[in-house]
């Protein structure tokens, strides 16, 4: 159509020119006239063109706005589409929200069912175990199962909550339930436990065996902890037997039995000392003694008092020598013998009386001190013999170590105990021995302190009466050149065993 059209606009052209220059174109006017048909006929095709053009314009224009329309009504679907996409989208979003919100919820309440899980476990009386031990262990392997759901894993702990909300109920009104224990001597006993509580107690069948249940190291069955029979236990087999009854209450929850198991007598702990526990033990006991005695010793030494000294020193002056030296003698112990040796030799001269006096004061010195370092010894010796128990004891245990390892510390606590045991014994033999050393020492340096003193008085007052004596007589001069002047004079002339006296 357009070739046609384009054909018939040339022919026009060429028409318009042959117009214009008729004288030129006379050769040619055979090529014109046909070229006149051919333009008529294109110009006649042109016309019915245009006739079909304005025929289909029409219902094309129609097909066209129908197009159109459905265009818009894709694009108001399509909108529409997109509004429901994004809205979907939010939802999905939101619904992830609520999913991620509800499973940090879960995993929350998951943990705290774990975790009290795990405490009610470990908070369930040994014996309880035999009750409620084999459907807790399946609710918990159910709870662990990978396999299952999260609902059913969930379900399981719950299911333990709820088996720990039954089992508070039932303790707090009393629980009875058959058992079985192990009594003191290893046998295992048939019975009913009765839970009260934090407390357990257990009755035998035959009802003869009654105290509380609890754990005992190293056993993984309930043990029987007899009562005394004060609490009354024949209460417990009257309860576990279905009927009425009075149960005793340990408010220790058994810590007072397992205390009591602890301790040990003075025999069985000096014997896990080790053989180091017998120089020890003896070394102490000897030094005590020794102490002991010799306190007793130094008791038994009396003290003059003021008065008789005051008579001893009247007799002296009297020169009732024989006099005084009995009254010296009724104070016994060194102090005594020390006054009369004063009042034998109070004639003399004084160089002598006071080697003398010194004499007795070192042979007291000797006497009240004797064996006192003995005491001093074992208490500087009894810490050593500790150390050197402490030393074997850890040397046993490594020993212990290597041959058994470290996972039960049973097999080398022997080891400890006698280097702990043995340092303990040390300290406590040495202490005392130390204090009664120290009170021995000073209750000794009293008496010779005394004797000391005592001697001083005696030798001033004999000084004081010499020099009464010596003013009385007025001599011109000594008869040497002694220190003591006049004092050996008047001592020479006169006759033994009498004191001159002023003329």
């Amino acid at each position: 159509m357009k070739t046609r059209i384009i054909f018939l606009l040339t022919l026009t052209a060429v028409s318009a020119l042959h117009a214009q220059a008729p004288a030129a174109v006379s050769p040619l006017k055979g090529v014109s006239a046909g070229l006149q048909d051919r333009l008529d006929k294109a110009a006649t095709e042109l016309a019915e063109a245009r006739k079909t053009i304005e025929s289909e314009k029409v219902p094309m224009t129609q097909k066209l706005s129908a197009l159109e329309d459905k265009v818009i009504e894709a694009r108001k679907e399509y909108d529409r589409v997109l509004r429901i996409r994004d809205s979907r989208t939010l939802d999905i979003t939101n619904l992830k929200s609520d999913i991620k919100r509800r499973e940090d919820g879960t995993n929350y309440l998951t943990n705290l069912l774990d975790e009290f899980m795990r405490n009610f476990e470990s908070r369930l009386h040994i014996t309880e175990l035999q009750n409620m031990g084999g459907k807790l262990k399946d609710l918990q392997n159910k709870s662990n199962n990978a396999n299952l759901s999260t609902g059913d894993q969930l379900q399981a702990r719950i299911d333990i909550a709820h088996l720990a909300l039954d089992r508070l109920e039932a303790a707090a009104g009393g629980h009875v339930f058959d058992g079985s224990a192990t009594d003191r001597s290893g046998t295992v006993q048939q019975g009913k436990f009765i839970v009260l509580g934090p407390l357990a107690y257990f009755s035998s069948k035959d009802g003869t065996k009654n105290g509380l249940a609890d754990l005992k190291l190293g056993s993984t069955d309930p043990t029987l902890l007899n009562l005394p029979p004060a609490s009354k236990p024949e209460g417990i087999a009257a309860v576990a037997s279905g009927g009425p009854g009075i149960i005793p209450v340990d408010a220790t929850r058994g810590n007072a039995f397992k205390l009591e198991e602890t301790k040990d007598s003075i025999v069985d702990e000096f014997l896990k000392g080790g053989p180091l526990m017998w120089p020890i033990g003896i070394l102490g006991a000897l030094a005590v003694l020794v102490g002991l005695l010799k306190w007793m010793q130094l008791s038994l030494v009396s003290r003059p008092s003021n008065k008789r000294v005051q008579e001893l020193l009247k007799l002296l002056d009297q020169r009732k020598y024989a006099d005084a030296e009995q009254l010296a003698l009724r104070t016994r112990g060194p102090i005594g013998r020390f006054m009369a040796a004063a009042a034998r030799h109070y004639t003399d001269p004084t160089n002598i009386m006071e080697e003398t006096m010194f004499e007795k004061i070192l042979d007291a010195k000797v006497r009240l001190n004797s064996w006192i370092p003995f005491v001093k010894i074992a208490a500087a010796v009894e810490p050593l013999f500790g150390l050197l128990g402490t030393v074997t004891g850890m040397i046993n245990t490594f020993k212990l170590i290597t041959v058994f390892g470290t996972q039960d510390a049973s097999t080398f606590s022997s080891g400890i105990a006698e280097a702990l045991i043995t340092t303990e014994w040390g300290l406590v033999t040495a202490i005392p021995c130390l204090l009664i050393a120290a009170f021995l020492a000073r209750k000794a340096r009293a008496a010779i302190d005394d004797m000391e003193k005592l001697g001083v008085r005696i030798m001033n007052h004999r000084m004081s009466g010499q020099q009464r004596v010596r003013i009385g007589q007025q001599p011109e001069k000594p008869a040497n050149d002694d220190p003591d002047g006049g004092l050996k004079k008047i001592s020479g002339d006169a006759a033994p065993g009498a004191l001159p006296v002023p003329a």
